[in-house]
């Protein structure tokens, strides 16, 4: 008997709903799905506006942050000199002048790294002409400036404490500019290099 009324129940049920969708499905539905089509259709135009303006937006962001690294790029080859190095904590060795000046100031630090030491053939047959060394620099290695016929003068702080063999060897018109009694100018009198002291 409870199976009998639960089927009857559940046969109305599905009746309704039938009907009501006949009802929905009828005369109003054509309209209700129009409008349903036109809310959607919009709905997709505004999302597709949406979606162009945050690519343009993006374009323009990439090209902009593209623009600003060419920028750091070249500022930071300005800055290193045109020089290759070496790292040891803090510290920098250059090894190699890649640049096109005569005229030299060697940076006191590059990337962040004090820069104390003046590796071996790092302006070796170079055309350099004149070199400044900044205070901080320790050591100038072998053959250093080897074959640089073309430097007349070279500015060597107090600081520097190694000058290693043949570092200028070759550089014939050459004038060491140092402090008196400094380390700089034992080596060039010890070498015959003419020296401006003060």
């Amino acid at each position: 008997m409870k199976i009998l009324k639960l089927s009857g129940l559940l046969l109305l049920v599905c009746l309704v709903v039938f009907l009501g969708m006949e009802y929905f499905t009828g005369e109003q539905s054509d309209e209700a799905s129009e409008q349903a089509l036109s809310h959607y259709q919009d709905r997709i135009s505004a999302l597709e506006s949406e979606l162009a303006a945050i690519k343009t937006e993006k374009y323009e962001v990439i090209a902009s942050y593209r623009e600003q690294v060419e920028a750091l790029e070249c500022a930071l080859t300005e800055a290193r000199g045109s020089y290759t190095y070496t790292t040891e904590g803090d510290r920098a060795t250059l090894t190699s002048y890649i640049g096109t000046e005569k005229n030299v100031s060697l940076p006191t630090e590059i990337d962040g790294f004090r820069v104390i030491s003046i590796g071996k053939e790092t302006f070796r047959n170079t055309a350099v002409e004149a070199v400044i060394l900044p205070s901080g620099i320790e050591s100038i290695g072998w053959f250093a400036f080897y074959g640089c016929v073309g430097l007349r003068s070279i500015a060597i702080p107090s600081s520097v404490k190694t000058i290693e063999y043949g570092a200028f060897d070759g550089c014939t018109s050459l004038v060491i500019y140092c402090e008196k009694g400094s380390f700089a100018e034992q080596y060039a009198k010890s070498y015959g290099i003419r020296t401006v002291s003060e």
